[in-house]
C-alpha cells in the first residue's frame, strides 16, 4: 500500500491541521485509513470486536495527534498503525481468555496474490489460513497481515514494526514457511478425516 508523494503530502497537510485542532481535517484522515487499520484489527481479534477497537484507535490518534512529528524514517502511516498494533496488544491483556479469531463467513476479501495467500481463492480456504495464522508467533503474525491483508511493502512494515528491512524478509520468509506446513498439516487432517467417514459409511 505505498503511498505517492503527493498523497504523503496531502496527509501531512491533514496532520498539521489536525493539530490545529481542525476536526475536519482529522475526518478525512479517517476516511483514508478507516478501512485498512478496520482489515489489520479484523484479523487479529474476535470479528464483534473489530469495529469498537478500530474506532478507539482512531479516538487515541485524535488525543495523540500533538505526539505526531513528521521526521526523516517516520511517517503518519506508521505511526497510525503502532496505535493499533498497541490497541491489539492492550485488548488481548484486558481479556486475556479470549480467544484469538472468531471465525466468519463474511471475512474482509485478501488484497495480493502470493504463496501462500495464493490459497485464498474462496472463504474456506480463507478460513484454513487464519487457523494457522493463529499459531504463528506474534511478529510473525503482524507481518503476514501487514503483507497480505493490508498489502503494505517491506520498508513501511519495517518502520511501522520499527525494524530492518532486512530484519521483516527473515520475519516473513520464516512465516511463509511455517504457513505452508500447518496448511499442509490441514490438509493432510481433512483428508484423514474425509477417508474415515467414508471408511465408516461403507460400514453401515
Amino acid at each position: 500500500m505505498a503511498l505517492t508523494k503527493k498523497e504523503l503530502r496531502e496527509i501531512e497537510s491533514l496532520v498539521r491541521r489536525a493539530q490545529k485542532d481542525d476536526a475536519e481535517a482529522f475526518g478525512e484522515i479517517y476516511d483514508r485509513f478507516v478501512v485498512t487499520i478496520y482489515r489489520y484489527i479484523y484479523y487479529r481479534v474476535p470479528k464483534n470486536e473489530a469495529e469498537d477497537l478500530a474506532e478507539t484507535v482512531f479516538l487515541r490518534a485524535w488525543e495523540k495527534r500533538h505526539s505526531y512529528h513528521k521526521q526523516k524514517g517516520n511517517s503518519f502511516n506508521a505511526w497510525l498503525f503502532r496505535i493499533a498494533h498497541n490497541a491489539v496488544v492492550d485488548f488481548y491483556r484486558v481479556n486475556a481468555k479470549t480467544e484469538l479469531v472468531e471465525l466468519s463467513d463474511d471475512l474482509p476479501e485478501m488484497r495480493r496474490s502470493a504463496d501462500p495467500s495464493a490459497t485464498l481463492e474462496n472463504k474456506f480456504e480463507q478460513k484454513k489460513l487464519i487457523r494457522a495464522l493463529r499459531e504463528l508467533p506474534e511478529l510473525q503474525q503482524q507481518v503476514v497481515v501487514l503483507k497480505f491483508v493490508n498489502g503494505f511493502e517491506n520498508d513501511e512494515i519495517a518502520e511501522i514494526l520499527e525494524k530492518s528491512v532486512g530484519a521483516v524478509r527473515v520475519i516473513q520468509f520464516r512465516a511463509l514457511n511455517r504457513l505452508k506446513d500447518l496448511l499442509e498439516k490441514q490438509r493432510q487432517s481433512s483428508n484423514e478425516s474425509e477417508h474415515l467417514a467414508f471408511k465408516t459409511a461403507e460400514d453401515v
